[in-house]
């Protein structure tokens, strides 16, 4: 009798979700007449993982809409495997609302509350928690769609090292006295693992502890328990993670949002917040997303980034700084004032469509473009300049704290108007332009038209940039912390934060501001850097101790510097015929061991976001043929 093969999973967050699905989508292809088993092991409930968990505060939001969030293909994904299609999100909650589905075990959103789905259906960014009975939903249908062919097992439990055993197969130790899981191949989807703290985080918890200070390192999820009421407290970072922690520190303490007669919000405390004293490296909040869409189409891709732009600078190695991000500045600044010209020519000065006839034909290399925007664009806050956009408060100076706090103010307010108006259609017209040219990035790269093995200083800043401008919170999350602003709860220090711990307390200062402030508490809410070398998970401890995974290196196309991306090494890239399998210390790869998420090469350039419906998502096409290349290996049993 032709025996079981088995499949383990490690990882039970959406990319391990979503490495099922295609292993039973592509199982009666690859693996025809044979019986699979899978077993997925994750110390959280699989479908959501550790991060989408459904242990969380309801308070806290996704930052995808309901409508733009999928963990199905559709005809646009260019894989070798089947499509098999499912809901979006928002699809999932209409049914599951409507009673069409039924809901899955713990499920928050049954039929009789279905105002959530209502809102879901115009793009509402619904709850965490509502994303977690989601991806739960999608394991599980998944499962079920599998049998009787592939048999799914969900395996509580943290997976701890994974030896090899003979013929190819592999043993999964696990944690806690749990059985061992032995399989055939070993899909490894670890997404946020633990990392070790930095040399600072380190310093400042030896610090917190010998003087009874409260220190929350960016490697841990946060709990704010030990937070005192009415003190000052020190935040260091201003993207997503510190948007959730105002809202924990705020709403989740009692403090409620309400509009007065002009619309405008307000926060009314609870007395139970502390005083959020706030900076990063930027100084401001990232961009929040905007609450309309463009009038027309989105714009076309213009060729200032593209195969032949390339070729025109030469056969030299090309610098980020100077060769590359200019041809991705006028991919955004021609997309933005397109848009301008296209949806509000009462904003110009001149006839809309000579505007345009000029932006299409001009020398962007020389003085034509600010020629054309100083005698046509008629007011300063639709000129775009990307160097203020990304750095808003660089060569700014305050006298003193409340003259940044009005600064500050100002700011946000602006922003929380251009994500409510589509008179400022140009800057989500600037998204869809840097989000075609950083796809044609990938292009050039995966083609190996562009080597990134220069870039290891620009290439970072030029992701935080991407990040600031689309991976920004929801309007409302904006707007709330406009109005907790002016309540004076969250306080602004500026730019080039800097913390320091001496004379018994935490203290902060920026470049903008010659004032120091001092606490006793320190929250840093940012994400940690995650490399090969910073983790703290068991399991890749342990196979890097006995050197069976590697760092990735990365060299330069003219055989010149070389460097270590951070990643673990896999073999291939994506978008190829590669098998995605860890390699070695000495570069073979494992024929039974394959990678996938934030932590392997060839991911990283499909991570860090779900995937939205009809954009031939990187997540799909890579996951299927990691799928694909699994069962093959099955086959070889």
């Amino acid at each position: 009798m032709t025996r079981t093969l088995t499949v383990a999973i490690i990882g039970a967050g959406p990319r391990g979700t979503s490495l099922l699905e295609r292993l039973i989508a592509n199982a009666a292809e690859c693996a025809p007449d044979r019986t699979i088993a899978v077993h997925v092991i994750d110390p959280y409930p699989p479908g959501g993982g550790r991060i989408w968990r459904s242990q969380q505060s309801p308070l806290l939001w996704m930052n995808t809409t309901s409508d733009d969030c999928t963990m199905f293909t559709d005809e646009t994904v260019e894989c070798e495997g089947p499509v098999v299609s499912g809901p979006t999100l928002s699809e999932w909650a209409q049914e599951l609302a409507t009673g069409r589905l039924s809901s899955p075990p713990g499920c928050r959103l049954a039929p009789s509350t279905s105002a959530e789905a209502r809102r879901m259906q115009g793009g509402w960014f619904t709850t965490r928690q509502t994303q977690s009975d989601y991806l739960s939903w999608v394991f599980w249908q998944s499962a079920k769609n599998g049998m009787p062919q592939v048999q799914v097992h969900s395996h509580v439990g943290r997976a701890v090292d994974v030896h090899d055993l003979p013929l190819g197969r592999q043993r999964v130790v696990m944690a806690d006295g749990l059985p061992p899981v032995d399989a055939d191949v070993v899909l490894f989807a670890q997404g946020n693992v633990d990392v070790a703290p930095n040399a600072e985080e380190a310093r400042l918890t030896e610090y917190a502890a010998a003087h009874d200070l409260c220190y929350l390192p960016s490697t841990a999820d946060h709990r704010f328990d030990r937070i005192p009421a009415a003190e000052p407290v020190i935040v260091r970072g201003l993207g997503l993670c510190f948007i959730d922690t105002a809202v924990l520190l705020t709403s989740g303490r009692g403090g409620t949002f309400h509009r007065d007669n002009s619309g405008e919000l307000h926060y009314q405390s609870s007395g139970n917040e502390p005083v959020l004293f706030v900076g990063s490296r930027r100084g401001v909040p990232y961009w929040s997303k905007m609450d309309y869409s463009l009038t027309g189409s989105p714009p076309e891709p213009f060729g200032h980034l593209n195969a032949a732009a390339v070729a025109a600078l030469g056969d030299r190695p090309l610098d980020f700084a100077m060769d590359v991000w200019p041809l991705i500045a006028r991919e955004v600044t021609h997309a933005g004032y397109r848009e301008l010209a296209e949806s509000h020519p009462e904003l110009l000065g001149i006839d809309a469509r000579q505007f345009i006839h000029r932006l299409d034909t001009l020398d962007w290399d020389g003085p034509a473009l600010k020629e054309l925007v100083d005698r046509a664009v008629r007011f300063d806050e639709d000129r775009i300049d990307l160097e203020e956009t990304a750095h808003p408060l660089a060569g700014r100076h305050f006298p003193d704290l409340d003259t940044l706090q009005n600064w500050m103010i100002s700011h946000i307010a602006t922003g929380v108007r251009r994500g409510r108006d589509p008179r400022h259609g140009a800057s989500l017209a600037m998204l869809h332009g840097l989000s075609s040219a950083f796809s044609r990035l990938i292009e050039l790269v995966s083609e190996e038209r562009l080597s990134p093995a220069s870039w290891e200083h620009d290439l970072p800043a030029f992701l935080d940039f991407c990040r600031f401008l689309t991976s920004g919170p929801p309007g409302q999350r904006q707007e709330e912390l406009l109005a907790l602003t002016r309540a004076g709860i969250v306080r602004f220090l500026g730019s080039e934060m800097t913390v320091t711990a001496h004379e018994g307390l935490f203290h902060a200062r920026s470049s903008n501001v010659n004032v120091s402030i001092a606490a006793r508490s320190l929250i840093e809410a940012r994400l940690p850097e995650r490399t090969m070398l910073r983790v703290n998970d068991p399991l890749l401890c342990k196979l890097i101790q006995r050197n069976e995974i590697r760092e990735e290196i990365q060299s330069a196309p003219d055989g010149g510097d070389r460097y270590p991306t951070g990643l673990i090494d896999t073999a291939g890239l994506i978008d190829t015929d590669s098998l995605h399998r860890l390699k070695r210390a000495d570069g073979t790869p494992h024929e039974s061991r394959f990678g996938a998420g934030i932590l392997f090469s060839g991911s990283v350039l499909a991570s860090g976001r779900f995937p939205s419906p009809r954009s031939n998502d990187a997540f799909f096409r890579q996951n299927d043929v990691i799928a694909r290349a699994a069962l093959h290996e099955l086959g070889r049993r």
